[in-house]
């Protein structure tokens, strides 16, 4: 079975999509966690060190749902506050540190018809297990 952590904040309009479309998926196969904080993500590593870390959430600027495989290219934003902690920063950190090697990341736009939007994940989601 694979994971994906889920990740938004459902009281942001412009950050709750991916967890949105996560609850209307149904695919017995795969196990959605909804994330709160990017300390899931070092939670799962270690609780499930061999398992592939992939992560649905909104990125910023981009048009349709997209896979990323580099965390190099994620634009980390400059922290002001530890409010600002962001996902990209925490998957940047945690390579630095070696406690990732590999990670996948299903962006998808923060606005756009759902029901596409969703479709397209699904897509992505069938043809990462291939």
């Amino acid at each position: 079975m694979k994971t994906i952590l889920c990740f938004g904040n459902e009281f942001i309009k412009q950050d709750s999509l991916a967890k949105e479309i996560a609850n209307e998926i149904n695919m017995p196969e795969i196990e959605f966690i909804m994330c709160d904080s990017p300390d899931d993500i070092l939670e799962f590593s270690k609780i499930s060190p061999n398992k592939e870390i992939i992560i649905l959430d909104v990125v910023q600027n981009i048009e349709e749902p997209m896979i990323i495989n580099n965390i190099d290219d994620l634009e980390a934003g400059k922290l002001c506050t530890l409010h600002d902690f962001d996902v990209g920063f925490f998957l940047k950190l945690m390579k630095e540190l070696g406690q990732i090697k590999e990670i996948k990341i299903i962006g998808i736009p923060q606005t756009g018809d759902k029901e596409k939007i969703k479709k397209e994940v699904i897509r992505r989601i069938n043809d990462s297990s291939e």
